[in-house]
């Protein structure tokens, strides 16, 4: 059985020559079940053959998935069509005529590119655009392959197109200017269209349609004032009244859309429609895209300091244009100032000459227009509301409102209300009610009027408004073009010249207790604590009169004086040459000073060894007064205080703290910051100190005040109650010295601290001498206050003085006490501290005693704590009576819980070296091992990627330090091989045998920046048990803490300023500020080693505090088995 399977090309139904298709498979059912049992595959002419066939029934199948695409059966042996034949072989027959014949169908994709005019969506009659081309993408590869243009119906096809995925695109340059895609087959809207083709299939709905893009017009107008472009009243030219006055308007076409001339109003709200145009461009008439023209106006500039009367009748608006009844009137008087509106729907013309809507009480003979409240809104046939309403006028300015004229008032209720520019009513004036037909005029008489609010509670109208527009001096007008469905506008100003200057003034004459005691020599005299009465007496010296607002008396002591005694003539206005009083009282103070003093110098030597105990306290004596002096120290960021030895020396007074060794017994501020801490038994003024032995600096920090000489432990709150001062000076050299003079505002206290400055570093010294004074006699002086007026721009001054007399009385003597317990220990200083447990319960007591002769209310006791805040809770108030009577004790109390007081005290100070000569990479997780001293440190590499995923690095060891390779930096060439935070973080990993203070790192081979971030904490056994970097373990070390920098130089970076001990140390590039890159060798490290771990002491200051009137005690105490 055969033979040819062919592409029908001519359509003659028979396989000519080359129309074989190779290939395809044939397929054969030999017994007729239904399964094919051969296959055989068409050579090059398209032949197929089944051969040594018995006889019997078969069918021929031709495999159509191997046959080209988009073909259909047209020739078959049995006439069917479907690729099948039924064929029955005699014995030894040859059936060779199972010819199968096909024909390619080919689809296409068209239509119409058009202009859609009318905006229905659909290509219409006319409407196709000639000559745009469409591209045709064929094999959906993105490149289109064909192109066709459209005809001159707009239509375009692309026809002989197999089945498959299609794009259209039209060229949009090719299409007209100025049009946008409104309508596509896919709704894009973007000139491209995706296709689906059938085999065979023509779509024919590949339309796409545009329309022109929108015009934009617009228009600007700029108004000038003769010449100015004065848009605010700050700009406005002074045009005198009487004079002659130019308005210039330029308009621009901003858009791009033409105007012609009839299009263009340019109008005045002042001056009405302007239509002089004095510059017209080309002069064409047409107002093209970017043209300006100019229209001008001139007018006569007004008086604007006049009051002008205005009356409103409705016969006509503003500008004198005849008012048609139903007219809605809302900003017909707007060039009066005046704004109108009213209830619902609206204020609207009524004729009461012809009267509408049914309403014959609204009839008058005399009126004509009057105003009422529209029922309805109906223009055509105008009647009032007969339920009333309000009407209400808004005023740009305030005016005074002369009078009303009403029509018609027939229900009592009504009233006008007129109010000021706060919105405050002035004032409310009832309606009285005539009757049926009336007509009345209301007069108001009010001033300062901004807003009229007229309620009627039933039919009437307002046939009249009388008023005088007070104006601001300022005349402005409104230049509004438009131009078709375009407008803008601008405004712009005059003002009068300025009217010949007032002459303002002011005087003011003060009186203490009734005298004008303007000299020291007339001060009167007014015994401590008595009452003391200032009196102001302010004149208006001038021709100008001040309201009360703008007057201010104020006491250069006493602050502002409000108290007006005496007002004149009551009006709240000082007229010139009227007189107002202002009063006010006090207490006169102590004025007794001392007026002279013994000058004492202290010699501070000795011959002390260099060490001794910390806290120790040193007393000198001289001429009667007498110090004691002790040592302090605090870290460098003023914590961490404690107790220091204190030495006199041939050079001074030094300090050694526990930081140091006795090499370093001077005052210093190195390693943290020493003070020398003086309490004197009575009130001294200090001088200047004598200071000695100085090495490299001596810049000091002074502080002066006064604590009764109750200091055990110096402390920040302490020194904030006292005043500061710095004083720089001198320069380094073994035995150079100076006197450093201070206290320049000679300022006197029993207390005196001097420190190395606190925000310097190396500043070394003795301190040998003080030079000091104290008080002598004590003379009496004068209170001296300036009372000082303003009233607009003008003001005057006068002072009194009072003194207190010879020989007064003692004063009263307050005095308060106050003695603080923890857990019922007088604990006041370290060596009496209480041992509490950390977490246990704390309890502070605080007893406060009167021990003056002067009771002291409840409200004006104040019980603070330096570490607890305010104590409120008194667990035993004395006699109940709120009142703290002399000898009387309250106490307070406060709990709380214990806390942790260990701390560190280092050992010796060694330093790790880290260079070495390894390669660029290696194995990563290698570990270096390093030592120093009896210590001893490994030394591993990590890297974080932005994910949070951890590796092991390569740790090199190099002639600039410690770097790290990471899995990401191949063989570290290139300077990949620092420490860095580029595309991973790279982290140094120090395990200690033994836990230590890390002191600084000193970062080399700095490359862009060397910020870094570092961990400090402990693991057990970190040495001989190697630990892995992760996040969780860093999260669960103790500390951690960024230190930057911006210079790119090698460095000492000092870290650990809290001085956090472990045997964990974690440095990396800054995980938190990556830019500029940070890449760095780690070369060095200081570290010192932990000597002792012991308790510290928890201080705090107990205060109670009376108007001023002050004492304080500090209670401690210490965690059990330690000792202090």
């Amino acid at each position: 059985i055969g033979d040819t399977i062919f592409l029908d090309e001519n359509g003659n139904g028979t396989p000519d020559t080359g129309e074989g298709i190779a290939g395809v498979e044939v397929k054969l059912d030999i017994d007729s079940d239904g399964t094919f049992d051969a296959t055989e595959t068409t050579d090059a002419n398209g032949q197929y053959l089944f051969d040594g066939l018995n006889s019997g029934d078969y069918t021929v199948m031709v495999d159509t998935n191997t046959l080209p695409d988009d073909v259909v059966n047209t020739v078959d042996p049995d006439g069917g069509n479907d690729s099948m034949s039924d064929v029955t072989l005699g014995t030894g027959e040859d059936n060779l005529d199972q010819d199968f014949g096909y024909e390619q169908e080919l689809g296409s994709i068209g239509d119409t590119i058009f202009l859609d005019e009318n905006g229905n969506g659909t290509p219409d009659t006319g409407e196709g655009i000639a000559g745009v081309e469409v591209k045709l993408d064929i094999d959906s590869d993105g490149t289109f392959d064909a192109t066709e243009t459209t005809d001159a119906n707009g239509q375009y096809l692309f026809d002989g197109l197999n089945s498959g995925d299609y794009t259209v695109m039209v060229d949009t340059n090719t299409l007209p200017d100025d049009v946008v895609n409104t309508v596509d087959p896919d709704g894009g809207n973007d000139s491209m269209s995706d296709v689906t083709l059938g085999t065979g299939e023509d779509n024919l709905d590949q339309d796409f349609g545009y329309e022109e893009e929108p015009q934009n017009p617009g228009i600007e107008i700029e108004k000038s004032t003769n010449d100015v472009d004065a848009d605010t009243p700050e700009e406005a030219p002074e045009i005198a009244a009487g004079e002659e006055v130019t308005w210039t308007y330029e308009v621009t076409n901003t858009g791009d859309v033409p105007f012609d001339e009839s299009e263009v109003v340019v109008t005045d709200d002042q001056e009405g429609i302007i239509t002089n145009i004095i510059n017209k461009g080309d002069g064409d008439n047409i107002l093209a895209p970017n043209e300006t023209w100019i229209y001008e106006q001139t007018g006569i500039a007004q008086d604007l300091s006049t009051v002008t009367n205005n009356v409103i009748d409705f016969e006509t608006d503003g500008l004198g244009n005849a008012l048609p009844a139903g007219t809605i009137i809302d900003d017909e008087y707007q060039n009066l100032g005046v704004t109108i509106s009213a209830t619902e729907f609206g204020a609207m013309i009524f004729d009461s000459a012809n009267p509408t809507g049914e309403d014959p009480d609204l009839a008058t003979d005399s009126e004509g227009n009057i105003l009422i409240i529209s029922e309805d809104g109906d223009s055509s046939d105008p009647d009032d509301n007969a339920g009333g309403g309000v009407i209400t006028f808004d005023l740009d300015n305030p005016i005074e409102l002369n009078s009303i004229n009403f029509v018609d008032i027939e229900e009592t209720g009504g009233e006008v209300r007129t109010i000021d520019v706060d919105g405050n009513i002035i004032d409310t004036t009832a309606i009285p009610a005539p009757g049926d037909g009336s007509l009345q005029t209301l007069n108001i008489n009010d001033s300062d009027v901004a807003k009229i609010e007229v309620e009627l509670t039933g039919s009437g109208a307002i046939s009249g408004l009388d008023f005088d527009g007070i104006g601001d001096g300022i005349y402005k007008n409104i230049g509004t073009v438009v131009a078709d469905d375009v407008t803008d506008e601008d405004p712009s100003h005059y003002v009068n010249g300025e009217p010949d200057p007032q002459d303002p003034g002011i005087d003011i004459e003060k009186f203490t207790n009734g005298i004008d005691a303007d000299t020291i020599d007339e001060a009167v005299e007014i015994a401590a604590g008595e009452t003391v009465t200032w009196t102001y007496e302010v004149t208006n010296t001038g021709d100008v009169p001040f309201d009360i607002s703008e007057i201010e008396v104020t006491d250069d002591q006493e602050g502002t004086i409000s108290n007006i005694s005496n007002q004149g003539d009551g009006d709240n206005t000082l007229d010139p040459n009227e007189t107002w009083i202002y009063e006010l009282t006090g207490t006169a103070q102590d004025l007794s000073t001392a007026t002279s003093s013994q000058d004492i110098t202290f010699n501070l030597t000795g011959n002390s060894s260099t060490t001794g105990s910390n806290g120790n306290v040193r007393t000198f004596t001289q001429n009667g007064v007498s110090v004691d002096v002790s040592a302090f120290s605090s870290n460098k960021s003023g914590g961490d205080w404690r107790t220091a030895y204190l030495g006199a020396y041939g050079g001074g007074l030094g300090v050694t703290n526990r930081n140091e060794s006795g090499s370093h017994h001077r005052v210093d501020n190195g390693g943290s910051n020493d003070y020398i801490l003086f309490e004197f038994d009575q009130n001294v003024t200090v001088d200047r100190a004598l200071l000695d032995y100085i090495v490299d600096d001596s810049d000091i920090s002074v502080w002066i005040g006064d604590r009764d000489g109750d200091i055990s432990l110096l402390d920040n709150d302490i020194l904030s109650g006292f005043t500061k001062e710095d004083n720089n000076g001198g320069s380094g050299g073994h035995n150079n010295k100076r006197w450093a003079n201070f206290n320049a505002d000679e300022l006197t206290g029993d207390t005196l601290v001097i420190a190395a400055k606190t925000d310097g570093t190396n500043d070394n010294f003795k301190l040998k001498k003080l030079d000091l004074s104290v008080a002598g006699e004590t003379s009496i002086g004068n209170y001296v206050n300036i009372g000082t007026v303003t009233a607009g721009s003008v003001s005057d001054e006068d002072q009194s003085s009072y003194t207190n007399p010879e020989g007064e009385p003692e004063p009263e003597n307050p005095g308060i006490d106050i003695e603080k317990f923890t857990n019922g220990i007088d604990a006041d200083t370290p060596d009496e501290a209480v041992e509490i447990a950390a977490g246990e319960t704390v309890t502070w007591t605080y007893e406060v005693t009167n021990t003056g002769d002067v009771p002291f209310n409840k409200s004006d006791i104040e019980v603070t704590d330096d570490q607890e805040g305010t104590i409120t809770n008194i667990s035993y108030q004395g006699d109940g009576d709120n009142t703290l009577d002399p000898g009387e004790t309250w106490t307070y109390e406060q709990t709380g819980t214990a806390q942790d007081l260990t701390t560190v005290t280092e050992g010796t100070t060694e330093t790790f070296n880290f260079t070495g000569n390894s390669g660029l990479d290696g194995p990563n997780g290698n570990i270096r091992t390093f030592d120093a001293g009896d210590l001893s440190v490994n030394a591993s590499a990590f890297s974080r990627d932005e994910h949070g995923n951890w590796d092991e690095g390569f740790l090199g060891s190099f002639s600039g330090g410690l770097g790290v390779t990471d899995t990401s930096e191949g063989n570290g060439s290139n300077n990949l091989h620092k420490v860095d935070n580029v595309y991973r973080d790279n982290y140094v990993l120090f395990e200690f045998s033994e836990d230590v203070v890390v002191d600084e790192a000193f970062l080399a081979s700095v490359t862009n920046d060397s910020d870094i971030t570092y961990w400090v904490g402990s693991k057990e056994d970190a040495f001989t048990d190697h630990n892995i970097l992760s996040d969780n373990f860093l999260d669960s070390l103790e500390f951690t803490q960024d230190n930057d920098t911006s210079s790119s130089s090698s460095r000492w970076a000092n870290i650990n300023n809290g001085e956090v001990s472990g045997n964990i140390l974690v440095i990396a590039a800054s995980t938190s500020d990556p830019t500029p890159e940070d890449r760095f060798k780690i070369k060095e490290l200081e570290v010192q080693q932990v000597e002792t771990v012991e308790s510290g002491f928890y201080q705090n200051l107990g205060t109670v505090d009376i108007n001023g009137l002050t004492d304080d005690d500090l209670s401690h105490y210490v965690n059990p088995d330690f000792s202090i």
